[in-house]
């Protein structure tokens, strides 16, 4: 194992939840005391560019005339700085780095935590999400698109939701058939869903992969407008459910921390219904239970000591917080 020194770490979403999450990682690391943060997003006054050594404004990537300058720009970023590893806090970015990830480490020290193109297409891809599990043999829940949607074959309630979300938009629970012909008249590409389990039994699951399985938290979480509000960790989970989480992570090979949400079924089976292959908005309380990803994956790769993660059984409240600037 090497001694750390000086490392410079490259965050983006400085404005966003996961990338706010990520940075409060570093923060809370051990790693924090002898590393330089250098933070990028596409507005100003982002509160977490003021928790960075320095911030970056790029151009609008989802402007597509503007993808070149953008490139250049966080190439430059990473020269300028001499980024030693970037964290991607920004679920539209995803994409892009993945095909730019070879690129930046040909002509960089920077080691990019970003999973593949096919991890990232099933992850974003609910349906495509199902037919994986289903096709590797894991537990599931039955799932239709409206071309193989056979109604005969419905168990009420169900859910119908975008085949492409996130944060629970457009998620409803039906109770009927005419119920259900109303909803997907209104949800875009809409995917129907055996309903599984009880919000009780709902967990949001993290797993560092990096080759392997380098661990696994399962937390039980409550949600507000579509967002953990509430996380609980406890020792009693269930084996089936790590068990399942690891074995989906060893043939999915997502890279860096990948977040998975499933519920446990009435006979006691976790059935998954979203991957992120990406860091979560729940990064930093998992590691406020001691379960750190972000310092987990920098001390894997770097070859850096670190104590091992000792998980504290608790409860994890998200709240709204303020931040003083003084004028300068």
């Amino acid at each position: 194992m090497n001694k750390l020194n000086n490392l410079t770490i490259g965050v983006t979403g400085t404005g966003s939840l996961i990338g706010q999450a990520i940075i409060k990682s570093i923060k809370a690391s051990t790693i924090f005391n002898h590393s330089r943060l250098i933070g990028m997003d596409y507005f100003k006054n982002t509160v977490g560019s003021f928790w960075c050594d320095k911030n970056y404004i790029l151009p609008d990537l989802l402007k597509e005339n503007l993808y070149e300058i953008w490139k250049e720009n966080i190439l430059d970023i990473i020269s300028i700085n001499n980024i030693q590893i970037l964290f991607i806090g920004v679920d539209f970015e995803l994409m892009k780095f993945a095909s730019l990830k070879k690129e930046i480490e040909d002509k960089s020290n920077c080691k990019v935590i970003v999973s593949d193109k096919s991890v990232i297409e099933i992850s974003d891809d609910k349906y495509l999400t199902f037919q994986f599990l289903k096709n590797n043999g894991l537990f599931y829940p039955l799932t239709y698109t409206t071309d193989n949607l056979d109604l005969t074959k419905i168990e009420y309630p169900c859910i119908v939701k975008p085949r492409i979300g996130f944060r629970s938009r457009d998620v409803y629970k039906v109770e009927s058939e005419s119920d259900l012909l109303s909803k997907i008249k209104i949800v875009k590409n809409p995917i129907i869903q055996e309903l599984v389990g009880t919000p009780e039994t709902e967990f949001t699951c993290g797993v560092v992969y990096l080759d392997k399985v380098i661990g696994t938290i399962a937390l039980r979480r409550e949600l507000k407008e579509g967002n953990t509000s509430i996380a609980t960790y406890e020792n009693n989970i269930p084996d089936i459910v790590y068990t399942y989480l690891n074995n989906i992570s060893n043939l999915i090979k997502p890279f860096g921390a990948c977040n998975f949400q499933l519920r446990i079924d009435k006979n006691g089976i976790p059935k998954l219904f979203e991957i992120n292959a990406r860091h979560s908005g729940t990064t930093f309380m998992r590691a406020m239970f001691g379960f750190n990803e972000v310092e987990m994956i920098i001390s894997h790769l770097f070859d850096i000591a670190v104590h091992a993660p000792i998980l504290k059984e608790g409860k994890v409240i998200r709240f709204f917080d303020e931040m003083y600037i003084a004028k300068k």
